[in-house]
């Protein structure tokens, strides 16, 4: 991201006069005008108290397309930065649940994060025993995989998972399906939106919020609505809905 950063920045500091001057090339390869045209400025009447023209009406066509392309790149930029500092923040909370962070931290750094990450989802995990946790999976997960200091959280989750770890590192266990789980842009959100106005249109404007979200999932998650079996479906929905009990 900081390599995206600085790249548009540097589109934004030294390279737009050489776009300019690359796309006036290619304009006069392919028989267009290749300069920027002028054009008549119109008159406008201006009041008394008015002692100049505005300074932006005095610049050069070329002037101005530079500076509508800065305008941009300051635009990108900004959504960038406010996009991504958002998720910055959350890499840097779970990054010592990597192999890399893994092998290179100290127990007692392996703790401190622990600590702090459990202040920060107390439902979810438990800060006393996510921190000896910590201290024995340092050693053993290291132990069990070859190419443990390039290991990503996914690769040890899966660890975890395969020896069947999950009772012995429940909060590490935890805490990864958390880092894996956090939504990483808001077009996630974005979809469902365009999801519910197709649902919730006027002809249904009384549905309830539950049985919104209910068809909201269904839709979103088609795929794995369209691979179920009704049958299985229905025959699980109606015993545990089933009144009568058998009397054996």
């Amino acid at each position: 991201m900081k390599g995206l950063k600085a790249s548009i920045q540097n589109l934004r500091d030294v390279e737009v006069d050489n776009i300019i001057k690359a796309a006036a090339e290619t304009a006069i390869q392919i028989g267009i005008k290749g300069d920027f045209s002028m054009k008549r400025k119109r008159k406008v009447k201006q009041m008394a108290l008015y002692e100049a023209e505005d300074d932006f009406c005095r610049l050069s066509p070329e002037t101005d397309f530079g500076s509508q392309c800065n305008l941009v790149f300051d635009s990108i930029l900004t959504q960038i930065e406010w996009r991504f500092e958002a998720m910055s923040a959350v890499s840097s909370d779970f990054d010592f649940l990597s192999g890399h962070s893994l092998s290179k931290s100290s127990v007692d750094e392996l703790k401190t994060k622990a600590k702090n990450l459990s202040k920060i989802y107390k439902a979810d995990l438990d800060s006393s025993d996510f921190q000896s946790e910590m201290a024995s999976f340092k050693y053993q997960a290291a132990a069990m995989m070859e190419n443990f200091e390039k290991s990503s959280p996914m690769d040890i989750l899966q660890l975890i998972h395969k020896y069947l770890l999950t009772d012995a590192y429940p909060n590490t266990a935890i805490a990864i399906r958390i880092f894996l789980t956090l939504p990483v842009t808001v077009a996630t959100c974005e979809r469902s939106f365009s999801k519910l106005k197709i649902i919730k249109n006027y002809l249904r404007s009384s549905m309830g919020q539950e049985r919104l979200s209910c068809l909201a999932v269904v839709s979103i998650e088609h795929e794995v609505a369209n691979a179920l079996d009704f049958d299985d479906v229905i025959s699980d929905f109606a015993s545990k809905k089933a009144r009568k009990v058998n009397l054996n």
